[in-house]
């Protein structure tokens, strides 16, 4: 296998392949290797479900908007939630100029992705760590990378794109700081129903979500009549309530109001799994020679439902700075570190006005943490209105 490439990207999750995929659709020409640390063998389950319907127009722009079409991926017809009322409220998608969104199988769907970027031409190497501290000279970033434990090998190329997920492996081999906002987890499991049918779709097609004292629940129909529930909250929380505790965990589903109603004819396929659901975000997203994207550059709170929305973005936006800055173009990184700087702050906005909409449990340290700032009632009604017309956030 040769050593050298144009763009080593390090992970072939969804940010990586998107951004290879786009890459190859600009400059075809281009040698592109993504290496990833998973063996490459199908995953059981893998959270993360949700794709809103405005993540259409960009597999749209990735040629791959057919091709999911027939992956055949469950209809979300939209988002139920009971959040600052016991009263469930609706966002259907029917009234999005997307459509509708789509509840899929994670661990399918990044498989397929990884599928999709080999088509196009990019190598992917599977079981794949890269050693030692990355050296950026001579305009080459010179990597040292092991394959099924085999012996180390160097490989180079002039541009590196870190899409290895909230671990940030490139980026902190350069002592960039990760600054995390909170401590959210996602406790949750997989649960099994008689009703295979994609139609079904959970039973109704919506997404739902339900506030509680120490966060929230999350549940969602899945493709081949799975489910999967999960409970949101902070990790000292959850360590203080026992919420890690099968038995805690269940009796806590079985208080709510509306969450527990969607598995009452369902088996768990899964024990309780624990992941890390924190926002955070890079100092710095890019530098000379190279580029974050994906969940390496900004995590953002599942409640957005954006993370995978997120990641095809950050591709695209990549391809364009990497273009650029192979055509020595001048002001590619700071007009890259611009947008991601925008972005989060938007989203951090947001973020702190939808969690102020629930004040039903505002003397609870989950909720005390994401209170900082209050707003009136009227621009509480306008905020949600907002919310519920174009999405969070």
């Amino acid at each position: 296998m040769r050593q050298y490439f144009d763009v080593i990207i390090i992970g072939a999750g969804i940010a990586g392949c998107a951004t290879a995929l786009a890459l190859r659709q600009q400059l075809p020409h281009l040698s592109i290797l993504l290496l990833e640390r998973r063996k490459n063998t199908p995953q059981s389950f893998r959270i993360g479900e949700t794709l809103p319907p405005q993540a259409m127009a960009l597999l749209q722009q990735l040629d791959l908007l057919a091709q999911f079409r027939l992956r055949g991926d469950v209809v979300s017809l939209g988002n139920r939630s009971a959040w600052g009322s016991s009263q469930l409220s609706e966002n259907l998608f029917l009234y999005s100029c997307y459509g509708h969104g789509w509840h899929i199988d994670r661990a399918s769907f990044d498989n397929w992705m990884a599928q999709q970027a080999e088509r196009a031409g990019a190598t992917i190497l599977h079981d794949t760590t890269v050693t030692g501290i990355p050296v950026y000279e001579r305009q080459h970033w010179h990597l040292g990378v092991t394959q099924n434990d085999h012996a180390a090998r160097n490989i180079e190329a002039p541009i590196v794109v870190d899409a290895s997920g909230m671990s940030v492996f490139f980026s902190r081999s350069r002592n960039i700081n990760v600054v995390a906002q909170d401590k959210l987890i996602a406790i949750f499991r997989y649960y099994q129903t008689d009703d295979t049918s994609a139609a079904d779709n959970g039973g109704d097609g919506y997404t739902l979500v339900e506030s509680c004292s120490y966060g929230w629940w999350y549940s969602a129909g899945l493709p081949h009549g799975r489910r999967v529930i999960a409970l949101m909250t902070d990790s000292d929380l959850a360590r203080t309530e026992n919420l890690l505790q099968e038995a805690i965990w269940r009796d806590a589903l079985l208080s709510t109001q509306h969450t527990c109603t969607r598995f009452a004819h369902a088996e768990p396929l899964t024990s309780l799994h624990i992941k890390p659901a924190h926002s955070q975000q890079l100092e710095r997203s890019c530098g000379q020679g190279w580029y974050a994207v994906g969940d390496a550059a900004s995590t953002f709170d599942p409640l957005s439902s954006l993370g995978m929305y997120k990641a095809l973005r950050h591709g695209l936006l990549a391809s364009y700075a990497i273009r650029d800055d192979l055509l020595d173009k001048t002001g590619t990184c700071e007009k890259y570190q611009h947008i991601f700087n925008a972005e989060f702050r938007h989203y951090q906005h947001m973020h702190r006005q939808y969690y102020s909409l629930e004040q039903r449990f505002a003397n609870a340290p989950f909720w005390q943490r994401r209170q900082r700032t209050t707003v009136s009632s009227d621009s509480s009604r306008n905020i949600y209105d907002t919310v519920m017309d174009n999405g969070f956030p």
